[in-house]
């Protein structure tokens, strides 16, 4: 087959062993040829596990022996920045995990460094391939919604505050707790509903009322510790953004709180508005639409085509076509970079008491 590639995984902890390794795997015309991990021996177990040939106790020495064409980042936030440069620089195409950095100049770094190598940088915001969201993007662009105005979305956790003592709740390394772990997901699926409006203005508010006394605790990750240990990052977050032509955003977010799980997301438009919610009564229909028919007031469920596999199997099949095929994919990093700088507003509004202006 024309267009083969060599993929190496920066990375053996969860989310690379739950996604980024066998999506890679799945991807046409990739062959996994090498896995590292500072934790030299996670690498060697991973490697073996998926029948992987190489394991390197480091990037840099993988990518200097590797010269691979594609690499995966999954490893503690802190680092985004730092490895997807180095991998670009070393010539790979690069798909890093979710949050892109940590800070909004880090993601135009990374961005720059792949327009200055040619490469395609993609993140992990993977809800732009989940087929009821990828509907009512669909519907959005259609213009039937008409002018969209206003979007309200929301990702809970009753008890969800993942890798309690890990890095997940190192504010050192992970950056931020539930904004930049599960909000960033519904954060970037919100921008991409509004079309990347420009953002004007940010306000929000943050909260660390379970993490702190060992509660809520039951997420992503095996890392979990006895309490008390370390987690000195929020585990809910309710913001407001403004957009250039007056739209705007309410987004709330919570690794744990006293209130229901889920995802949902609500689209306002002047002449129709669109509603996901993954704990509607019947889960085949997830997405409602809201219009007016001569003068009647109508509810009615969105139809979509199920796509099947796990989306970041079906991200990485995006990004590496859209490398063979030379064009964007659907989640280009230039995008994921709006999302960074929102969040680091978000963390500047909830610090100062005060809106930001961008």
């Amino acid at each position: 087959m024309a267009n083969q590639f060599r993929a190496a995984a920066i990375g053996a902890g969860a989310i690379s062993r739950a996604s980024h390794i066998p999506a890679l795997q799945a991807a046409e015309g990739v062959s996994l040829v090498a896995v590292c991990d500072v934790n030299y021996p996670r690498a060697q177990a991973v490697a073996k596990e998926f029948n992987i040939p190489r394991a390197y106790p480091d990037a840099a020495t993988m990518l200097a022996a590797e010269s691979p064409d594609l690499v995966s980042i999954g490893v503690p936030n802190h680092v985004h920045r730092s490895l997807t440069i180095a991998a670009l620089q070393q010539g790979a195409h690069v798909m890093c995990e979710k949050p892109m950095a940590l800070r909004y100049a880090d993601a135009l770094a990374m961005v720059e460094a792949a327009n200055a190598a040619g490469k395609v940088l993609s993140v992990g915001h993977v809800l732009r391939y989940y087929a009821p969201l990828v509907a009512m993007y669909e519907r959005i662009t259609s213009g039937s919604l008409g002018e969209v105005y206003y979007v309200k979305a929301s990702y809970m956790r009753r008890s969800g505050i993942p890798g309690y003592g890990s890095w997940f709740t190192n504010q050192e390394q992970a950056g931020g707790g539930c904004m930049l772990d599960i909000g960033c997901h519904i954060l970037d699926l919100s921008l991409w509903f509004l079309g990347h409006a420009k953002p004007l203005s940010v306000s929000a508010s943050l909260f660390s009322k379970f993490g702190v006394h060992g509660k809520g605790l039951g997420g992503w990750g095996a890392d979990h510790f006895p309490p008390p240990a370390r987690c000195d990052v929020e585990d809910l977050a309710t913001i407001f953004v403004r957009f250039e032509g007056g739209a705007t955003l309410v987004l709330d977010t919570a690794w744990a709180s006293h209130n229901t799980d889920g995802h949902r997301v609500q689209v306002y438009g002047t002449e129709g508005g669109l509603e996901f919610r993954d704990n509607y009564p019947d889960p085949s229909q997830p997405v409602h639409l809201f219009s007016e028919r001569d003068g009647e007031l109508i509810e009615e469920p969105l139809p979509f085509t199920p796509v099947p596999g796990d989306l970041h199997t079906l991200l990485v099949a995006d990004w590496v076509d859209a490398i063979r095929t030379r064009r964007e994919p659907r989640m280009p990093g230039r995008e994921a970079a709006e999302v960074v700088r929102i969040i680091e507003a978000v963390y500047t509004s909830a610090a100062t008491g005060r809106e930001v202006v961008l």
